[in-house]
C-alpha cells in the first residue's frame, strides 16, 4: 500500500486563493472522532496523514443549526459511498487476484 498527501495552494490575479489538501491513505492514515462533552464542548473529527491534518467540527458554544446537521448528514453519506467503493473494489481485486 503506497499512501501519499499533499497540499495544492493556486493564487492566481483577480481571483480567490485556492487551498486544497488530499489524503490517499495507507496503513499509517487515522480517523479519529472525538465527541462533545460539557457544557463548553465541541464535536469533531480529525483526519490525519503524515503531517496532513484535517479537522472537521463545531466550534464552542456555537447554536447547532439545520445547516450543521444537513453538513453532517452529508458527510455521512459521502462516507457511506466511499465505503461501499472500497468494499466493493477489494472484493473484486480479491477476486481477480484468486
Amino acid at each position: 500500500m503506497n499512501g501519499y498527501s499533499y497540499t495544492t495552494i493556486h493564487i492566481h490575479a483577480n481571483e480567490q486563493p485556492h487551498i486544497g489538501v488530499s489524503i490517499y491513505p495507507d496503513a499509517l492514515a487515522d480517523v479519529e472522532y472525538y465527541p462533545a462533552k460539557g457544557s463548553d464542548a465541541q464535536a469533531f473529527i480529525r483526519i490525519g496523514y503524515g503531517a496532513a491534518q484535517v479537522s472537521i467540527g463545531t466550534s464552542s458554544n456555537t447554536q447547532i443549526t439545520d445547516e450543521h446537521l444537513r453538513f453532517a448528514y452529508q458527510l455521512l453519506t459521502a462516507a457511506s459511498g466511499y465505503l461501499a467503493d472500497c468494499e466493493r473494489l477489494h472484493a473484486e481485486q480479491n477476486t481477480a487476484a484468486a
